[in-house]
């Protein structure tokens, strides 16, 4: 089997907690990636890292945010087949976060549109 190095596309990347200071970059990303939908108001972002700080992620390259994501625990179980957004994310408060719960649930993925590809 032959062996790709793949090291000249590889770049070093900090995966860490999002923290308050964030919300702006946060923000304005949500803004670039999904320019129909609203971003997260303040009240929902400080829900989000105050319900479950380790579910909500962010990348930095350079020092820059490049990328983020939200997410919270819940038991599958006691979501209906065809539950929606809203529903599960408690309108994006996670106020049902389950820090027992069964399933890690995305509510949110997104790359800076400069960052994406490489």
């Amino acid at each position: 089997m032959t062996k790709l190095d793949l090291s000249e596309f590889e770049q070093p990347v900090n995966v860490r907690p999002l923290t308050r200071e964030d919300y702006p970059t946060v923000v304005a990303m949500q803004r670039r990636c999904f320019d129909d939908m609203l971003p997260w108001s303040e009240e929902q972002f400080e829900s989000l890292l105050a319900h479950f700080p380790e579910g909500q992620l962010g990348i930095e390259y350079e020092g820059r945010l490049v990328a983020s994501s939200a997410g919270l625990l819940v038991d599958f179980d006691d979501y209906d087949d065809w539950h929606n957004w809203k529903e599960i994310s408690d309108g994006g408060f996670i106020r049902n976060h389950n820090a027992e719960g069964d399933t890690f649930y995305g509510i949110e993925l997104m790359v800076d549109p400069d960052f994406r590809g490489r």
